[in-house]
């Protein structure tokens, strides 16, 4: 097994040292809004990875691909899949090429970059430490290996498929210098992002498995099977802490058989099932569905929203978007919508939620737009096409981030493009041409500057005065 990891360190490129929040989920907070409200001043610059493409090409091979092809293998394959995470100064990059590199914000100078066993396409935790910040990185790539399929076709056990062409693990790093912690590999894939909660780095692996690691060590501390089948595909997880203290993992997965999906919710401590949740009558989830998006969670209220598409129809291939709402509490449905019909996205097929003062905000990669949703009853609260983007079936869509809500406008990356929307009542605002792609890359706003990755490999800060 390549547990080593090659680590390059620029000490001379850190920056000084300063406080900061946790990342220990997607997305930053467990409603997934990306926004770390400092006097962080307004920085530019654009940092080139070592197979970065010239922001203005085509996607690579799109004359035989096409362009929604092209731009999926681009982004699950090549570039960067998710949006870049910070801590403390530095702005850390999950790339494709099996490499996480740690920039200085201030200046886009690399401070670090170390080598993974396979692509890095989750969002990079870290968590302050009494020996300082510590980065864990999850890595899988989003295959299926054929082998798996046929062995348990042949036995009659779906339990057999795991999802993952190669190696699956969790790196912890050393924020500050990048040196190598700890290694843990899995039975397939560990593509999504964990969470740590309660000292604990808490994941979905490729083959159906809750899995818990002691933060400080990698060690494992319990592992639970989550179901029959439930290979096929999961999501980042997220969290909930009850009033008394005791916290939950939760997490969606996709199931290859009825009901082709659920949401788990486990107990971190001991790895128990909570509870777990299907979608009622009405609602079939399809294909990847509600593996690919991570739930956003509203802690004050108690409160879970996810998407994932639903309603297959086979004669005219057309699907819908689901979006619903749990109580996160025991995992009772509050409520489901089925938000505007088209035609099947390629690969991750949902909009990660973003929930911020009430309103749900998601995006629709199936109809290429963007909705607010009242979080109490999930009517729309208003729609708005995305633009500059080709939604299927010629093209990938757009939509699939978390919106970053900031001073009452709400920022969405998309195609070519950083777009702003008027929180309340959806009216674009502007288009901020940056090139290249962004896919499940989510704008990341620290203070004064807005921190983004995009498919072509490319990491850059933008003055947040700029965009808005």
């Amino acid at each position: 097994m390549p547990v080593w990891s090659t680590v390059t360190y620029y000490p001379f490129n850190a920056p000084n040292a300063t406080s900061s929040h946790d990342w220990d989920v997607y997305a930053f907070t467990q409603n997934h809004e990306s926004y770390l409200n400092t006097s962080f001043p307004a920085e530019s610059w654009s940092f080139q990875q070592m197979n970065a493409l010239p922001l203005n090409a085509p996607f690579p091979a799109y004359q035989v691909l096409g362009n929604k092809s092209s731009a999926v293998t681009l982004t699950q394959m090549v570039g960067d899949a998710v949006g870049v995470s910070y801590y403390g100064g530095i702005v850390y990059v999950p790339a494709d090429s099996n490499t996480l590199y740690a920039i200085n914000a201030y200046n886009g100078h690399l401070v670090w970059m170390a080598t993974t066993a396979n692509s890095v396409m989750s969002n990079p935790l870290v968590v302050g430490t009494s020996k300082g910040p510590l980065v864990i990185s999850s890595v899988g790539d989003a295959g299926f290996s054929a082998s798996h399929g046929i062995f348990a076709v042949l036995t009659g056990n779906l339990a057999n498929v795991v999802r993952g062409y190669s190696y699956g693990a969790v790196y912890a790093f050393n924020g500050t210098t990048g040196s190598l912690i700890w290694v843990h590999f899995d039975r397939g894939n560990v593509m999504p992002t964990p969470a740590v909660v309660d000292g604990l780095v808490v994941y979905g692996d490729g083959s159906g498995h809750i899995v818990a690691l002691n933060l400080s060590s990698g060690k494992v501390v319990w592992r639970t099977y989550v179901g029959t089948s439930a290979f096929d595909s999961m999501s980042s997880t997220n969290y909930y802490i009850f009033p008394n203290g005791t916290a939950i993992a939760v997490m969606g997965f996709t199931l290859a058989k009825a009901p082709f999906g659920e949401m788990v919710a486990v107990n971190v401590n001991n790895g128990h099932l909570v509870w777990n949740f299907s979608l009622p009558s009405g609602y079939t989830p399809f294909n990847t569905g509600m593996g690919d998006v991570s739930p956003a969670v509203d802690q004050s209220n108690g409160i879970l929203v996810q998407s994932t598409i639903v309603n297959f129809v086979k004669e005219n291939k057309t699907i819908g978007l689901g979006v619903f709402a749990l109580n996160v509490t025991n995992g009772h449905l509050l409520w489901i919508e089925q938000i505007g019909r088209g035609y099947v996205p390629p690969a991750f097929k949902g909009g990660v939620p973003t929930i911020v003062d009430g309103v749900v905000y998601v995006g629709s990669p199936v109809t290429n737009s963007l909705f607010a949703l009242n979080e109490s009853n999930g009517k729309i609260v208003w729609e708005a096409q995305i633009p500059n983007v080709q939604g299927p079936p010629q093209g990938a869509g757009g939509g699939r981030a978390n919106p970053v809500v900031v001073n009452g406008y709400v920022i969405e990356p998309a195609g070519s493009y950083v777009n702003v929307y008027n929180a309340t009542n959806g009216m674009l605002i502007k288009n901020y041409y940056v090139g290249g792609r962004f896919g499940i890359v989510n704008a990341v706003v620290v203070g004064n500057t807005v921190f983004l990755d995009n498919s072509y490999s490319w990491a850059f800060a933008i003055p947040l005065s700029n965009i808005l």
